[in-house]
């Protein structure tokens, strides 16, 4: 009989939807999938009441709500092998609890890092195996370190910009910009959306850069990706972990252009494939952009896969 995995996730650019087909296919489970979506008043009187409570009581009833919809969800009569949950903060310990417990082993893993959500912490004494992409994280709270994941391999045969980047408006676009001028006195045309929260006209960037009120699909940006010759990615300050961007250059085989200095001590690491920008970087070195791809070894190559992935959080040899 297959063994079932209760599985919650953020709703985020369809990568839930990647990784429960990966728990699928490289383990055979069955998976229930529950969505950390946005929770949606079921009437004007809940809204009212809870404006209330926050203006009052300083306690914000949605979270409750939203927590006890999400664990609602699983029927009092279903029991799992696993309970899987990224970014658990969604559930309140109530729900938690009650969730964990429907499962002979519970297993979390987090893909921001504490400082950036001190309400991870609260979360930990209720799974059995704790995993993260935060080095930092790892040491402080005794977890594994489990970096992301490439799951994409196909590449395009066409390019159709030579270095790619989407992001928020945050804290990081004096850096995008930095970067972006220096493409541009390289000869090269990137392609930078930033997502705003308003249709707000801003001038004061290169026209190149383009500002949108949404984020583009999934399968569209996938597809931007392939079609870029370089991939950038600049993380923020607050946390050391490897984004996703870093693992879709490998599993794509697309050279990198990053902020995070950490990546020079993983075994991925190529100064043929990454650059690592710093405020003190006034080229992209020529070097870099003409050379080939250097392939990485089949061992390394699997180390970062999907697969590997999946068969680490589940503990599968």
């Amino acid at each position: 009989m297959s063994k079932k995995v209760l599985f919650f996730c953020q709703d985020y650019l369809g990568i839930h939807n990647i990784i429960e087909k990966g728990i699928i296919e490289h383990t055979n489970y069955e998976v229930k999938k529950i969505l950390f979506s946005e929770y949606k008043y079921k009437s004007t009187f809940e809204k009212i009441l809870n404006f209330v409570s926050k203006l009052i009581f300083k306690k914000n009833l949605k979270k409750k709500w939203a927590s006890e919809y999400y664990a609602n969800q699983v029927k009092s009569t279903e029991e799992f092998d696993f309970v899987f949950i990224i970014s658990p903060d969604y559930l309140l310990n109530t729900e938690l609890q009650l969730v964990t417990s429907k499962a002979k082993k519970s297993i979390v893993y987090f893909w921001d890092s504490f400082t950036l959500i001190d309400r991870y912490e609260r979360t930990l004494p209720f799974f059995d195996t704790k995993f993260s992409f935060e080095p930092n994280d790892v040491n402080k709270y005794n977890m594994s370190l489990l970096t992301n994941f490439y799951f994409d391999t196909i590449t395009s045969t066409k390019n159709t910009c030579d270095a790619y980047y989407i992001g928020n408006f945050d804290e990081r676009i004096a850096t995008v910009e930095k970067i972006n001028l220096l493409l541009l006195n390289s000869g090269l045309k990137p392609d930078i959306y930033i997502k705003v929260s308003s249709d707000v006209k801003i001038n004061t960037f290169s026209k190149n850069i383009k500002f949108i009120t949404s984020f583009i699909p999934f399968h569209e940006n996938q597809q931007k990706i392939k079609e870029s010759k370089i991939i950038l990615d600049i993380h923020k300050d607050i946390q050391d972990g490897l984004t996703f961007r870093v693992f879709e250059a490998i599993g794509l085989h697309k050279k990198l252009i990053t902020t995070n200095k950490d990546i020079v001590n993983y075994d991925f690491y190529n100064p043929n494939n990454i650059f690592v920008w710093d405020e003190n970087v006034t080229e992209i070195p020529k070097a870099f952009l003409e050379k080939e791809y250097e392939k990485l070894t089949d061992e390394i190559y699997h180390k970062y896969s999907l697969e590997n992935w999946v068969k680490t959080i589940f503990n599968i040899k």
